[in-house]
């Protein structure tokens, strides 16, 4: 089955404070989440499932979540790109059903050291069936994404197997600290929301804000906030729906907050 490599859709440029300029090492976070979805072979809905990490040229750099206790073996791809190493990894046994899965990298390898900076990949397998023995591999999912000093989205389209499909890197100091650079907090809650959902923005001095939605492909959908007002604290109210009124379909979807030139980036789940 053909790879699917998805390229960066939607990146926020924000620059780390803390990247080590000498080493080209920027510590930060990468958050991935997917949906796995059936192919209805031997041993549907149960399945084995792999999430790793590779860098540019191919390397196994770490395991993330291996769902296989017992056969392993049937992971083709990911026994092939690790040699079944799990360090680092979250383990269990097969999974008699597909779901949504989301893993963290903290940017290091199996070993605990820091990875450079540069162009990454996840990979995704799952299979239904004896795959070592039949020849018959499941299928798999690639996702690239650079790590380095600045903000990357990626929220690539539905693929036949996999749904859903969305990495954030986010580097150290960045993103969800942002907003304290320029004095202020943001809430969101409840989140996912069915009707509605509140942004609490709390500012300790007079500020100018911009608040926008983005879908999961980066197109903007909604302008919740364009306006100045004084210190304290300040609710917004966001119903689900884009500027021209349409309620927008269940998923996936980021908030993007500018205070005083400083941006944060909330993701938010409508669940109706």
């Amino acid at each position: 089955m053909a790879s699917i490599v998805l390229a960066l859709l939607f990146p926020f440029i924000l620059e780390a404070q803390n990247t080590d300029s000498q080493s080209g090492i920027t510590p930060g976070t990468l958050t991935f989440t997917v949906k796995t979805v059936t192919n209805n072979s031997t041993y549907s809905p149960k399945n084995v499932l792999a999430i790793w990490i590779k860098d540019a040229q191919g390397t196994f750099v770490v395991s993330k979540k291996v769902m296989a206790n017992t056969r392993k073996q049937h992971l083709v791809k990911w026994n092939a790109s690790s040699a079944g190493n799990t360090a680092s990894a979250t383990t269990g046994a097969t999974l008699s059903s597909h779901q949504t899965h989301t893993v963290t990298w903290d940017g290091k390898n199996a070993a605990g050291t820091n990875m450079p900076d540069g162009i990454y990949q996840i990979w995704v397998e799952y299979t239904s069936t004896n795959s070592a023995s039949n020849g018959n591999q499941g299928p798999f999912l690639t996702v690239e994404f650079d790590k380095g000093p600045a903000i990357a989205h990626i929220a690539p389209a539905n693929a036949t197997y996999y749904q859903n499909i969305v990495a954030d890197w986010v580097p150290t100091g960045v993103g969800l600290n942002d907003l304290s650079r320029a004095g202020a907090s943001a809430k969101l809650y409840p989140n996912p929301f069915s009707n509605e959902t509140t942004l609490q923005l709390v500012c300790d001095k007079p500020s100018q804000a911009y608040i926008s939605v983005f879908d999961a492909s980066g197109k903007k959908v909604a302008v919740l906030l364009n306006d100045s007002f004084g210190s304290g604290t300040h609710t917004y109210k966001w119903d689900g729906t884009s500027d021209n009124g349409k309620k927008l379909n269940n998923g996936i979807y980021f908030i993007e907050i500018q205070v005083n030139g400083f941006t944060e980036i909330q993701k938010v789940v409508i669940n109706r």
